[in-house]
C-alpha cells in the first residue's frame, strides 16, 4: 500500500491528516527529535508538539523528555488492533447495507417487493436451488445466463425446466449460450416480456421487461397465486412460440394436464393405447407418489361438442385423466385437483400401442 492509501487508511481511522503524516514519518524516521518531525513532514512547526501529543493520548507514539523533546513510535499492536476492529465493523456495516438493499420488503408473509430488477434475479436463483419437480422461466438471454449454474443443478437433481428466452427474429443468442444440460425445453420468444419464474407450482419471481419505466420485482410464496402466473406462462410466453431446443429425455414429459389432455385425445380417440407415468401427490395422505398405468379415459368440460383441433383455452376447466393400474383405477387431476386421488407434477408418455378396439366404444 501506498502512502497516499495509507495515510487515507489512517485518516479513516478518526486521525487527522497532520496526525497520519507524522506518524507515518516518525515509522520512517524513528526515534528522533520532535521538531525534526515537522521539518520532515507537512505539519507545521508551530504545531508538531500539538500532534505528537495528542498521537500519544491514542497510543501511537510515546514522548521522552530529554534536553529537548523526543519521540518514537509505540509499537503498533494496540493501536492496530483497534484499526482491524473498526475494519471489520466497516466491512460488516457495508455487507448489511448491501444485504437490506438486496432484500425484499415483505407486504405479508407470502409477498415481497424488491426494489430493482436484479434482485428479483437473484433471489430466483436461491429458489431455484429448492426445487423439486418443474421449473418454469423466461427472461433475456442474460438474465437466463446468470441463473445457468442454478438450473444445470436442478437439471441434474431431475427437475424439468422450461424456458422461454426474449429475442427478436434477428437476434442470435450469444456465444456462450448454451442450452445443453440446463433446460428441458427451450422456446423463442420475439415480444419482449417479463422475467419470471415460477417453482414447483408454490414460489414465484416476476419483474418487468427492460422497457418497463418501472424497476422492481415481485417474489411470491404461495400455493394460489402463482397459478395465475403459470397460466400467464402457459398462454402468452410458452405455448405460442417455436421449440428451439429439446432434451430428448424429456420430450415426453408434460408438467400441465391442458398439453397432455391437448396432445392426447386426438391419439386415444383414434384407438392408441397410452402408457404413462404420473409423478404427483395424493390428496389423501398428501404425501408424493408415483404410479404407472394405461389411460382409459380423458374427460374435460365441453368434450361432447370439443372442436377438431383442442387449444389450450379449451381447457380451463375441469379435466382429468382415468388411469388403469395394477393396482385399480386412478382419477388424475391436474393443477389444484380437488375431487381426483392424484395431483399431477408431471406425466410422461411412456409407450403408445395401437388398440384393435374400434373409436366408437370410447
Amino acid at each position: 500500500m501506498d502512502r497516499e492509501a495509507l495515510t487515507q487508511a489512517l485518516e479513516y481511522a478518526d486521525l487527522t491528516s497532520y496526525q497520519a503524516d507524522a506518524y507515518l514519518t516518525l515509522l520512517e524516521m524513528g526515534v528522533s527529535p520532535a521538531i525534526d518531525v515537522g521539518r520532515e513532514s507537512s505539519v507545521p512547526v508551530s504545531q508538531v508538539y500539538d500532534v505528537l501529543r495528542s498521537l500519544e493520548s491514542k497510543g501511537y507514539v510515546e514522548t521522552i523528555e530529554r534536553e529537548k523533546l523526543y519521540v518514537r513510535p509505540c509499537d503498533p499492536e494496540a493501536a492496530m488492533a483497534d484499526l482491524e476492529t473498526r475494519g471489520e465493523l466497516l466491512n460488516d456495516a457495508a455487507e448489511a447495507v448491501r444485504e437490506r438493499y438486496r432484500t425484499p420488503a415483505r407486504m405479508d408473509a407470502r409477498i415481497g417487493v424488491t426494489k430493482r430488477v436484479e434482485t428479483a434475479v437473484e433471489n430466483a436463483q436461491s429458489l431455484i436451488g429448492e426445487a423439486k419437480t418443474v421449473i418454469e422461466v423466461a427472461g433475456s438471454f442474460e438474465q437466463l445466463q446468470v441463473l445457468f449454474p442454478a438450473l444445470r443443478e436442478a437439471r441434474e437433481r431431475g427437475v424439468v425446466v422450461r424456458a422461454s428466452v426474449y429475442a427478436g427474429e434477428s437476434q442470435q443468442p450469444p456465444s456462450t449460450f448454451d442450452p445443453t444440460g440446463v433446460f428441458s425445453e427451450l422456446r423463442m420468444c420475439t415480444i419482449p416480456g417479463p422475467f419470471l419464474v415460477v417453482i414447483d407450482r408454490h414460489r414465484t419471481c416476476f419483474a418487468p421487461n427492460t422497457r418497463s419505466d418501472e424497476d422492481y420485482g415481485v417474489l411470491v410464496y404461495d400455493r394460489i397465486l402463482p397459478f395465475v402466473f403459470h397460466w400467464y406462462y402457459l398462454t402468452c410466453l410458452w405455448n405460442l412460440y417455436p421449440t428451439v431446443y429439446i432434451d430428448e429425455r424429456d420430450q415426453f414429459t408434460y408438467v400441465t394436464m391442458e398439453e397432455l389432455v391437448r396432445d392426447c385425445v386426438p391419439l386415444w380417440q383414434a384407438g392408441y393405447e397410452l402408457r404413462v407415468t404420473v409423478e404427483g401427490v395424493d390428496l389423501a395422505s398428501e404425501s408424493e407418489t408415483s404410479v404407472e398405468g394405461t389411460v382409459g379415459d380423458i374427460s374435460f368440460l365441453g368434450d361432447d361438442h370439443q372442436p377438431s383441433r383442442l387449444a389450450l383455452s379449451d381447457l380451463g376447466s375441469y379435466k382429468n385423466v382415468t388411469l388403469e393400474t395394477d393396482d385399480g383405477t386412478v382419477l388424475i387431476g391436474g393443477w389444484g385437483a380437488v375431487y381426483e386421488d392424484i395431483e399431477m407434477r408431471t406425466i410422461s408418455l411412456v409407450d403408445i400401442d395401437y388398440d384393435e378396439k374400434p373409436s366408437e366404444e370410447r
